[in-house]
């Protein structure tokens, strides 16, 4: 049971701390009260508990419900004398804990392959290239394969004179 409970606990800790970093005031209080209420109505629980219009509550909730951070669940009050079917909405700690996690996926990956593209745009020139007594341009993977054992330079396969790097492509 405290294995459970554990859990339970580090995924609030995990929903309130992506709140916190990457949504407005109004989804931040929202999450807060469903972590701590667990399960609320939209327009009478919330609306008295933040001093909220319904509208903006109701238009936050659906923008949390699209990022895949709370569910609701419409609930017949017919059947006890109610008028209509009411929604309480609430936070699946196991669906948004694994939307969090592809996210964080989604976005390494993202920034590997920035990472590899930036590396490969790096161009290495023979010092010959400028004054145009030599055509060496190396990426930075060719370049690796022709550093000389001694000096650590770059050594051009062309002319055999030491490269310099250059950040940008000429």
């Amino acid at each position: 049971m405290s294995e459970n409970a554990d859990a339970t606990v580090d995924a609030e800790h995990l929903i309130m701390t992506v709140a916190r970093a990457f949504y407005d005031d109004t989804a931040i209080a929202i999450i807060d009260v469903l972590i701590r209420d667990k399960f609320l109505r939209d327009d009478q629980d919330m609306g008295e508990r933040l001093s909220l219009p319904p509208k903006q509550i109701r238009k936050t909730l659906q923008f949390l419900q699209d990022e895949h951070l709370v569910k609701n669940e419409a609930i017949n009050d017919l059947a006890e004398g109610g008028s209509q079917a009411t929604k309480y909405w609430y936070i699946d700690y196991n669906h948004a804990v694994n939307t969090i996690r592809l996210r964080i996926y989604l976005l390494q990956k993202k920034l590997e392959k920035d990472e590899v593209e930036a590396r490969s745009s790096s161009i290495y020139l023979c010092p010959g290239y400028r004054t145009k007594e030599c055509n060496g341009r190396y990426t930075e993977i060719e370049a690796q394969q022709v550093v000389d054992s001694e000096t650590g330079q770059f050594l051009c396969q062309e002319c055999v004179m030491a490269n310099e790097a250059t950040p940008a492509p000429p």
